[in-house]
């Protein structure tokens, strides 16, 4: 099992825990505002879920039909979590509509501030191993978490306000209001989610010049090497495939560039580097000497 399969495993033992919580003072407490979010923790555990399958299979080593691998199956999964997120969302607006009005009890209260505690913890966790790992997967269930620890919030001030209905009568529809407010923020996550990784499945070049001139001193470290023409990192999912053009001096022979490739293959294809996989192609040298 590898480390941010673990991680998830994390992350799904704690919403387990959680949505069973949540639903059933929801129901016991009279709250459609906490089953709403129960239902967000909901999403959260099947978004991990699909999360770590996506990740088994976006770590395939590469074969005759997928020469550069699966990593873009990590962006497929992350369109896969943003559609049941959105689904999850919209029947929370829905249901934001119902007619029935009831005024939760103190449970709600404070079931969901050890919620948020455990809810932002979890967040924090799996945000940094997400970074740690460079793991779009787990960037996104992090993402996910923080926004179930804020509309958790939310809860807590629909059932406050709910206990002012005799003072204005109007404050009795505030669960329903607060379940609306989740189901849009539920919305806009998904959305959010759907948008970064629709436009990565299209392959994606690393744009950060910090990273690239890095590898590019790193292959001018090689006398043998008098320039780097060409460098380009293409983005699947937690990996790269490097396409490098590098200039050699023409008198080069025939044996000493395959070394030169080996060496540089050697090199560059690391976990370090994040490169699995290396396209090289070499010319002549055009300046001077």
């Amino acid at each position: 099992m590898d480390k941010i399969t673990r991680t998830l495993l994390v992350s799904v033992t704690v919403n387990i825990c959680l949505v069973i919580s949540k639903l059933i003072v929801g129901f016991l407490g009279n709250s459609k505002a906490l089953i709403a979010n129960g239902i967000h923790s909901l999403t959260d555990l099947i978004t991990d879920g699909i999360a770590i399958i996506g990740n088994n299979f976006s770590k395939k080593p590469a074969d005759s039909r997928h020469p550069y691998g699966y990593g873009q199956i990590e962006y497929v999964t992350n369109i896969i979590v943003g559609l049941v997120i959105l689904l999850l969302g919209v029947s929370q607006i829905i249901n934001a509509f119902s007619s029935e009005v009831d005024i939760p009890s103190n449970i709600i209260i404070y079931t969901s501030i050890i919620a948020i505690v455990i809810k932002y913890t979890l967040a924090k966790y799996i945000t940094i191993k997400g970074k740690e790992y460079k793991s779009g997967i787990l960037i996104v269930s992090g993402f996910e978490s923080k926004a179930d620890a804020l509309t958790t919030l939310f809860v807590i001030i629909s059932a406050l306000l709910s206990k002012l209905t005799v003072y204005n009568e109007l404050y009795k529809y505030s669960d329903n209001v607060c379940t609306f407010v989740i189901g849009l923020y539920i919305s806009y996550v998904s959305l959010k989610i759907l948008k970064e990784n629709a436009f990565d499945l299209i392959d994606k070049v690393e744009d950060n010049q910090e990273l690239l001139n890095k590898i590019k001193k790193k292959i001018l470290k090689n006398v043998e090497i008098k320039d780097v023409t060409s460098l380009s990192l293409i983005k699947y999912g937690t990996y790269y495939t490097a396409n490098v053009e590098i200039a050699l001096n023409k008198n080069t022979k025939l044996k000493d560039i395959e070394e030169i490739n080996k060496k540089l293959e050697k090199q560059l294809v690391n976990r370090r580097t994040r490169i699995s996989y290396l396209v090289l192609s070499t010319k002549v040298y055009e300046g001077s000497e």
